[in-house]
């Protein structure tokens, strides 16, 4: 690497930029930081501005020292040359700009094509990039064509290094309205000219001159052209005025002084975009992509001010104060307008003044800050109207996705700003980044999640997309989640393989690319982590300090590859730890809590990297505080509110890290020292003191948290029955060195615990609870008291739960079975089962008048998001701490009963006895009815998150990914997730159809709503659900539930006069029914990717690749492999694996060609070899056709209002699932009880279809002509003609013209199919010769006019009809009455005989004479002529209907009549018509 030298008068030292630190004196290194000067630039005063600086093509460098930064130099300086000299004669002519301040202009925004998101995403790297290189070369050089001369022309040659070193263009075409409009030149059309020149000529004619003209004109042309060249010309007129009225009703959008790019639907389907969103299909969908690419185009014209509001757009004005000093600032746009763009901003932060650096990097913080919150109050749900607005005054969702998009590139300012050598700018662009990442809002999610004691697993926060479906999967979405950047691709090149070479292949754009498709993937790319490392050691201040933890938490929580980063950094968790220890050690800093915080997170990610800080002393020095005395409540409370605060948040993230090491089966002995001082918060304290000093959260916090160590404690607990099996599973599964609780600490513990439940009782907190519940009925702003304690009450249950479910022996299956009893019960069992049932939390409380689980299910509906979800949580404790003690009283009955023997007739213990299911079945059943309308309600709001195929608009680790609301990180997410794991264990444990017999209607209803809310569970689960997915899967196909879909499929045929069943299964048949659906959605959607390669081997066979020359940035193919959603991590990934689930999930019985296990991991699937080993798929898709005209025939009953998953899929997926079982045969329709539910669901959807037509038709009229409802193409694949020749084909070989497969084939001719779809239909059938295997019309699954209205008008459909016709492959389908001939007939007649618009008219002459010309060459054709003449609709009668009160035979003399005109004159064409007169007049006698 070459060396700049460069010397200053007295000073002799040297410079050097590259890998070597900068040389200086003492006093130099004393007035900097880190050593290097700024920006590379001189240290002489430049008299004028200086062009930003040019970044060189090495790749972006790890800063192990600022002084070993960024490599940026000045313009035009010259390497070698001594620094007195720096500032040469033709430097300072190209910056003496005072001459021509007179005539500087405002220079105007070039006008921009096109918004590329390419750089956002997974994609074919190289032909993409070269691509979008092309096409912007084409771009610019078409634009600089037609461009004026600059006014300032004679600065041309000095300026031009000043351009050319920011990379950009400057249109220099005034568009102000006070700018002449004659210096602009705009490109000028051919068809512009000729009617330019049209116009001058007829201004030059007279009023007669112009009419004889006229005159001349009509005489020469066809009476008939000119019809059509006049109604062209009304058509051309009214879009004109249509077009200007809207541009005058439509309100003034930001982006209206822009001419913004228009993005085609068919750019985003056709093939993937490289900005990671999969391509959206349909109409519908493709309407949504467009307005949202228009929302983010119209953020470029928007500008801020330093507060982050937007102050207008690049039109307005402001005051003409020190424009002198702004005017080189600008990069873009007008410099007189107020505030700055984004791109402006970002361009800021390279300036020479470190005050506008901070400016600029403090106006992108406020920005930033403003965007998140706003998406972050947003509801989930977001409307397509809501979608469609891109004229809002402020689109926030919109500046968020453009801001971290590639065009501003703010990630590489960022970078570059964190080596600055001012603080200012450097705590500034920790701040940015700590916006951008998101740290505050996602960690406010985290600390709720980690209050959920079912959920012990965290989520990366890495953004995801969904890889594209295949056809061995029937192109049904919801394929795996893949991450936005290749895990490959984040992590730089290890040091000891890093040599000039290959240094040299990395760029900074690859490091943009890469930041592109990931924004904190490409900050750890560029090397943020050594340059975080040294700020840290750089003593910097507390607000820096913990603005770097924070962003290290963020980063940790990104994927497994950037914690990974974050643990070989050198130094740099060494002097996290450090500076933890250097700090106070009695003052407690927020940076302390965020340093442990971030160990913490590192250590639930990786069960070795936690062993690691056990054996290296970190956990033990970050968690010394557990082991500070707090005997006395007085004592912690007088030391005052803030400190209370910190001390409370300090020691729960100390306790949450104990937790995670005990979770990992670490720490476990570490209980007998801590307990001790864990007694005060594990004791209910004074509830009136604590409300008084207002610390009643801050201590519910800590209580909270030490039970739910409790509850991880009690998960470490050998079977009470099996210790010797259990430890000996434990150690195969954690390892050998995994600890173990001891039964002697349970006791106690128990003991700590049933003081709360006692304490529920005080009149403090009834008074609390009562007044809560009053507040909630008001809807006033609740107290935060009630849910602190409500946490510390589902903790304390889900810990008693747990305790008592490491009692029950693990090999427990059935209650009855004698193996499982146990032989003694210990004596806290009926203890706990006794206080339950005293305190009121079961059965009827004579204080209250009304359980406790009837108050959680009040405070459910009325409180809020985090009482909502406290109250979930207590009532899932409660739960399981019910079913728990029944099975424990009803195991023991058998052996030794340790009840207490006095007052044996006590209500609390009779109940006891009884079962306490049984005593509160009541109030649980009404829990199940609240939650199942609840859990109705929301499965929709997570549904609607996916767009575009991820799971949120912007990449980045921010407010879910930028999608509304927050996305799958939001609060109503996180509670319909809460709900649906309740309703889950709640339907397991009273089961979805009840054992006694049903009777009543409100009953059978109570049963179709939870089958729905089941269904609607399965889509609502997310990556940590899949034990929960697991039990609402074997709920939903449980033998009786089955039995129950029989009934529903019986009742629905009938109601319909249907052909029933004639069969009677028995029990046998719907329990294997039953076993094979559960292994084949476990299979097909619970399965997850895993890698086969270990870590290690792949980076060395990465780090070979690298010095073999190869690209950093290439594709790594891997070996994967399928297994159940189970993982000794306390992290789960996004990727590799498919929840939540599509909407449409419950047709993967019907659409999954190949074996479930390997859905989807194959990257190309041949059809023709799935067909010729279909494997285990017949089996599947009889049991998935009984499953889903189970469902369809159950949702038919839901009461109107209800959502169903069912009723939310559309139809087009429905009927292309039917045709996807006949891919491999007729192997479906042979077996008679799936030939009967094919053809039920064919009628059913028929039905629905008809339905779908009339109410469009209601709805919008006018589109009448338009009703392609049924967009294959576009809703499936962009390649569905391929699939429909294979079905086609196979309806030729194997069929033999079977009706079912008749009538599904003949859906594709549909009217309400979109054209290409219908096109490549019938030319496959005609190919085929397989016209004549079609049914007749009547027997279609739907009504006949659907078929035959409205009138086709499309002219490649109606030509291919005509070819059909001539070459003979409609002549056995016109003697079978095929529906073939009769769509020919139907819309060949009524376009030719009834269509007398101008536009058509060549189209209608040339079809007749090919009719003609057929005619006169085949004989036996004349009576497909005859009827084609004579052809009436079949609403008519069958003779031709009279027009305009004409007879018959007028109306046929008619048709000849447009038959003769068509001929044109030809002699033959014109005996063919008289051939046809004389067969009219023989057939009528």
């Amino acid at each position: 690497m070459e060396k700049k030298q460069s010397t200053t008068g007295k000073n002799n030292k040297k410079k050097i930029f590259g890998n070597t630190a900068l040389q200086l004196n003492d006093v130099d290194a004393s007035c900097m930081v880190g050593g290097i000067v700024e920006k590379g630039f001189s240290d002489k005063p430049v008299l004028g501005p200086v062009a930003p600086p040019r970044p060189s093509v090495l790749h972006f460098p790890v800063a192990r020292h600022r002084s070993e930064g960024p490599h940026w130099s000045p313009v035009n300086s010259k390497m070698g040359v001594e620094e007195g000299d720096g500032d040469s004669e033709d430097d300072e002519a190209v910056m003496d700009f005072d001459v021509v301040k007179p005539y500087a202009k405002p220079i105007v925004r070039k006008n921009k094509k096109d918004m590329n998101f390419s750089k956002r995403v997974e994609m074919e790297v190289d032909e993409n990039r070269e691509t979008m290189r092309t096409s912007v070369r084409k771009n610019s050089s078409n634009q600089l064509r037609h461009r004026t001369k600059p006014v300032l022309a004679n600065l041309k040659n000095e300026q031009e290094s000043v351009l050319d070193s920011n990379d950009m263009e400057i249109d220099v075409i005034p568009k102000s309205p006070a700018v002449d409009i004659r210096e602009e030149q705009v490109p000028v059309s051919l068809e512009s000219e000729i009617d330019a020149e049209n116009r001058a000529r007829l201004q030059g004619m007279s009023t007669e001159e112009i009419a004889q003209a006229q005159d001349e004109i009509m005489g020469r042309l066809d009476p008939a052209l000119l019809q059509v060249l006049k109604r062209r010309g009304e058509e051309k007129l009214k879009k004109e005025r249509t077009s200007s009225s809207d541009n005058k009703d439509r309100k003034p959008s930001p982006s209206s002084h822009t001419a913004m790019p228009h993005v085609t639907a068919a750019n985003t389907s056709n093939h993937t975009r490289s900005d990671g969103l999969v391509p959206i299909s349909g109409q519908a969908k493709g309407k949504l992509w467009n307005a949202w690419s228009e929302r983010v185009e119209a953020v470029r014209g928007l500008r801020f001010s330093s507060d982050g509001t937007v102050v207008g757009n690049s039109l307005q004005q402001m005051p003409q104060v020190n424009l002198a000093e702004r005017d080189y600032l600008r990069t873009e746009g007008d410099p007189g307008a107020a505030g700055y763009t984004l791109k402006e901003a970002v361009s800021l932060t390279r300036s020479l003044i470190a005050g506008q650096r901070d400016l600029a990097l403090v106006l992108l913080s406020n920005v930033l800050n403003k965007a998140l919150q706003n998406i972050h109050q947003n509801h989930v749900q977001i409307t397509r109207q809501d979608a469609n607005k891109v004229d809002r005054s402020v689109d926030w969702e919109a500046i968020w996705a453009y801001a971290l998009g590639p065009e501003p590139e703010l990630v590489l300012a960022l970078r570059m700003c964190l080596d600055d050598n001012h603080k200012s700018v450097v705590r500034t662009c920790a701040k940015v980044i700590y916006y951008v990442l998101s740290c505050d809002v996602n960690e406010n999610f985290f600390v709720v999640s980690q209050k959920l004691a079912p959920i012990h697993k965290d989520t990366f926060t890495a953004p995801v997309f969904r890889s594209k479906p295949e056809i061995d999967v029937g192109f049904l979405h919801g394929g795996f989640w893949k991450y936005n950047a290749k895990p490959s691709n984040v992590l730089a090149l290890d040091e000891d393989i890093i040599d000039d070479e290959i240094e040299g292949k990395r760029t900074i754009q690859d490091d943009i690319f890469v930041a592109g498709q990931d924004f904190a993937a490409g900050l750890v790319r560029m090397g943020i982590l050594p340059a975080l490392c040294y700020l840290l050691e750089s003593d910097p201040t507390a607000a820096l300090e913990e603005y770097i933890l924070s962003i290290l938490i963020a980063i940790a929580r990104h994927s497994p590859k950037c914690a990974n980063a974050i643990m070989i950094c050198e130094r740099l968790l060494q002097t996290v730890v450090s500076r933890f220890i250097a700090k106070d050690n009695i003052e407690i800093q927020p940076s302390k809590i965020k340093s442990v915080r971030l160990l913490k997170v590192l250590a639930q990610s990786d069960r070795k990297r936690c062993f690691d800080f056990i054996k290296n002393g970190s956990f033990q020095t970050l968690t010394w505080h557990l082991y500070q005395p707090t005997s006395f409540l007085d004592n912690w409370v007088k030391s005052g509110k803030e400190k209370c605060r910190l001390s409370s948040a300090l020691i729960v993230e100390q306790l949450r890290f104990w937790k995670v090491c005990i979770q990992h089966g670490y720490c476990v002995s570490y209980f007998s020292e801590i307990f001790p001082y864990l007694c005060l918060w594990l004791n209910p304290p004074m509830l009136e003191k604590l409300i008084e000093n207002g610390v009643l959260c801050e201590f519910a916090s800590i209580s909270k948290e030490a039970y739910l160590v409790l509850e991880a404690l009690a998960r470490r607990l050998p079977n009470l029955f099996a210790q010797k099996h259990h430890r000996n599973q434990i150690s195969e599964d954690s390892g050998d060195d995994a600890d173990f609780w001891s039964w002697s600490h349970v006791g106690p513990m128990v003991e700590i615990a049933l003081k709360w439940i006692v304490w529920k009782n005080d009149p403090s907190v009834c008074n609390l609870f009562d007044r809560e519940e009053r507040i909630s009925g008001h809807l006033v702003s609740q107290d935060l008291s009630v849910t602190s304690l409500l946490w510390v009450y589902s903790a304390v249950l889900h810990m008693l739960s747990r305790v008592l479910e490491r009692v029950i022996p693990d090999d427990t299956v059935h209650l009855h079975e004698s193996s499982s009893l146990v032989p003694w019960l210990p004596e806290f069992v009926p203890k706990v089962g006794l206080e339950i049932i005293k305190s009121g939390f079961v059965g009827i409380d004579s204080n209250a008048g009304c359980s406790f689980i009837e108050k959680l299910c009040n405070l459910r509906q009325q409180g809020d998001y985090e009482t909502s979800l406290a109250t979930v949580c207590c009532l899932h404790g409660l739960l399981g701490i019910i079913i728990n003690i029944d099975k424990l009283i009803t195991l023991a009955r058998a052996g030794v009963q340790t009840l207490p023997q006095n007052n044996i007739s006590s209500r609390e213990e009779k109940i006891l006895k009884d079962g306490i299911l049984e005593g509160s079945l009541v109030e649980l059943r009404s829990a199940k009815n609240i939650f199942v309308k609840l859990v109705a309600s929301e499965w929709h709001l997570v549904q609607s998150i996916e767009k575009f195929g991820r799971g949120g608009p912007a990449p980045g680790v921010g407010v879910g990914w930028g999608a509304s609301g927050g996305g799958y990180w939001s609060g109503t997410v996180l509670l319909a997730q809460a709900d649906a794991r309740f309703l889950t264990d709640l339907i397991e444990t009273l089961k979805i159809v009840p054992d006694f017999d049903i009777h009543t209607e409100e009953e059978m209803m109570f049963i179709i709503l939870a089958i729905n809310s089941s269904l609607g569970v399965c889509v609502t689960a997310g990556p940590t659900d899949g034990t929960f997915m697991k039990k609402a899967i074997n709920s939903l196909l449980d033998v009786s539930v089955l039995k129950y879909l029989d009934i529903c499929i019986r009742r629905f045929l009938s109601s319909r006069g249907a052909k029933l069943f004639n069969w009677d299964d028995k029990e046998e048949d719907y329990l294997l029914l039953s076993r094979t659906l559960a292994s084949h959605f476990s299979n097909r959607w619970l399965s997850v990717k895993k890698k086969l390669e270990d870590s290690d081997s792949k980076n060395i066979s990465y780090s070979k690749s690298l010095k073999k020359g190869k690209s950093s940035l290439n594709t790594i193919y891997e070996d994967i492999d399928t297994s159940g959603i189970t993982s000794q991590d306390l992290v789960a990934e996004w990727a590799h694996q498919r929840l939540p689930l599509p909407v449409c999930w419950f047709l993967s019985p019907v659409s999954t060609l190949c074996d479930s296990k390997t859905a989807g991991l194959k990257k190309s699937s041949k059809l023709q070899d799935l067909m010729q080993d279909p494997g285990d798929f017949l089996v599947v898709a009889r049991a998935g056709l009984f499953f889903l005209l189970g469902i369809e025939a159950l949702v038919s009953f839901l009461p109107a209002g209800i959502h169903s998953p069912v009723k939310s899929v559309p139809l087009v997926w429905k009927l292309h699932s039917l045709s996807v079982l006949l891919l491999v045969g007729m192997g479906v329709l042979e077996e008679e009880k799936s030939r009967v539910s094919y053809e039920a669901l064919q009628d059913l959807y028929g039905n629905l279809l008809h339905q779908a037509r009339s109410s469009t038709l209601l709805s919008e009229p006018r589109n009448k002509n338009n009703l392609e409802i049924l967009a294959f193409e576009s809703e499936i694949h962009g390649t569905y003609s391929t699939f429909i020749e294979t079905l086609v084909e196979q309806f030729s070989a194997v069929s033999y013209g079977d009706l079912i497969y008749g009538r599904q084939v003949a859906v594709y001719l549909h009217r309400c199919v979109e054209a290409p779809v219908r096109l490549a239909a019938w030319n496959t059938l005609t190919n085929s010769r397989v016209l004549e295997l079609l049914p007749p019309l009547e027997n279609c699954f739907t009504d006949a006019e659907g078929y035959l209205e409205p009138v086709e008008d499309n002219s490649d459909i109606l030509l291919v009809y005509v070819k059909s016709w001539t070459s003979g492959a409609l002549d056995r389908a016109a003697s079978r009455g095929s529906l073939a001939y009769t769509l020919v007939l139907h819309h060949l007649s009524a376009f030719i005989f009834e269509s007398y618009t101008g536009d058509k008219l060549l189209l209608r002459n040339k079809l007749s004479r090919s009719l003609l010309q057929d005619f006169s060459s085949k004989q036996h054709h004349e009576a497909m002529m005859l009827n084609l003449i004579q052809y009436s609709k079949p609403s008519a009668s069958q003779t031709i209907k009279q027009e305009d009160g004409a007879p018959a035979g007028t109306a046929i003399a008619k048709r000849l009549e447009l038959l003769i005109e068509a001929c044109e004159g030809s002699s033959s064409l014109l005996n063919a018509v008289e051939r046809l007169k004389s067969s009219l007049k023989i057939s009528q006698l």
